[in-house]
């Protein structure tokens, strides 16, 4: 699935990935142990350039799931993405994932205001009213951003998902609109 224009939010903004925007600096953001730690899919796999297109490629075909960049204002290459993935039409919801590869944007708050600008877009558009987020208990910064951009905890699940060799908890933010 792909947007057909850009989200804008304050000081970036958010469009659908093509595979000419795959460069270096994504690949290897991907393949940092540091930037994946929290990555389930990436981190099993070393990624190459071909990889990564091929999941633009796959995500662009696909007809649940979406996959943004994550552009700063001022860069010409994105420093992130955002993944609205598991669109169910009938319940009306999705699951969101996100990552900020490169680490010089790390704390600056693109990854709120994109989930915020995502978010808004999948309820207005998409007509959406549950976007669901998972974090692993240890993932302070993720849990993090997911509250700021609005998102609730709901419950926890664990020992379902593996993290270093160790069953460990995930836990379950999600954003809702009131049924009507």
């Amino acid at each position: 699935m792909r947007l057909d224009t850009t989200l804008d939010f304050e000081g970036g903004y958010l469009r659908s990935l093509i595979t000419s925007d795959v460069h270096d600096g994504y690949v290897n953001g991907l393949n940092d142990k540091q930037v994946n730690k929290y990555l389930d899919g990436v981190k099993s796999s070393h990624q190459t350039f071909q990889s990564v297109k091929d999941f633009v490629i796959d995500n662009d075909k696909s007809s649940n799931s979406i996959l943004l960049g994550i552009w700063d204002d001022k860069s010409e290459i994105h420093c992130g993405t955002l993944r609205l993935h598991g669109i169910e039409s009938q319940h009306r919801s999705a699951h969101i994932g996100i990552c900020i590869f490169d680490k010089n944007f790390w704390g600056k708050g693109l990854g709120r205001k994109s989930i915020v600008a995502a978010t808004k877009w999948a309820f207005d558009v998409l007509k959406l009213r549950w976007i669901e987020a998972g974090a692993y208990k240890d993932n302070l910064a993720s849990q993090k951003t997911f509250l700021s951009a609005g998102y609730s905890w709901k419950y926890d699940i664990y020992g379902k998902y593996i993290l270093e060799g160790k069953p460990s908890i995930v836990k379950i933010f999600a954003a809702e609109i009131s049924s009507q």
